[in-house]
């Protein structure tokens, strides 16, 4: 992929993510990316719509890059990469000043009703997110509570999230996103049969870093 067209899809995600996906014109790409006009836009891609896929597909690219691969990285124990990876997640959010919201919950909300395509596109995301989670899950299953549903618990630590990411950019206040991710540390240690003992843990981490 070349770099122009690299950064044509940056600057779309930019403003997508400013404006949101219907109020983000092909006229405001061009602008904002320095382009000579529409058929230098459409010597990209050939429609707005083609522009929302790549972006999406872009964007979850870096995530699976960055984010989900920190559940399976095989040298750090499962419920640390957990921790580690909502910790990334809420970190994110103190970088980005508690703006912006998450690209995926963003779209969703705006488009999950009125366009199938991208609908469909999301659903696949959020089920690949799924997916990875559900594998860090299994790894645990030695630890876990007996009856545990990890597909189930799998869904509600993404719900929790995307809900604490979209709550952060309302507020603009990073401290709810970081408050959810302590709490749904202490959820997931509920479902452990040595749940109690994870709890001190994650209580002594939280007393830890708010010392520093």
């Amino acid at each position: 992929m070349s770099k122009r067209r690299l950064a044509i899809l940056d600057t779309a995600a930019r403003l997508i993510s400013q404006q949101g996906f219907t109020h983000t014109s092909v006229d405001d790409v061009i602008r904002e990316a320095g382009l000579s006009g529409k058929s230098h836009f459409y010597h990209y891609f050939p429609s707005k719509e083609a522009l929302g896929f790549e972006v999406l597909d872009r964007q979850f690219g870096r995530f699976t890059d960055r984010g989900l691969a920190i559940l399976r990285e095989p040298m750090i124990e499962p419920l640390d990469r957990l921790s580690l990876f909502i910790d990334t997640l809420v970190a994110l959010q103190r970088e980005r000043d508690a703006r912006n919201g998450s690209p995926f919950g963003n779209l969703a909300g705006e488009l999950a009703d009125s366009h199938e395509g991208f609908r469909q596109r999301l659903d696949v995301v959020f089920e690949r997110w799924a997916q990875q989670l559900q594998s860090l899950l299994w790894e645990l299953h030695d630890q876990l509570r007996e009856g545990v549903d990890t597909a189930r618990l799998a869904r509600f630590i993404i719900a929790a999230l995307e809900g604490g990411m979209l709550m952060t950019r309302v507020t603009r206040d990073v401290a709810v996103m970081e408050g959810i991710g302590a709490d749904l540390k202490r959820f997931v240690a509920t479902h452990l049969r040595d749940g109690k003992l994870l709890l001190r843990t994650v209580a002594e981490r939280e007393l830890a870093q708010s010392a520093t």
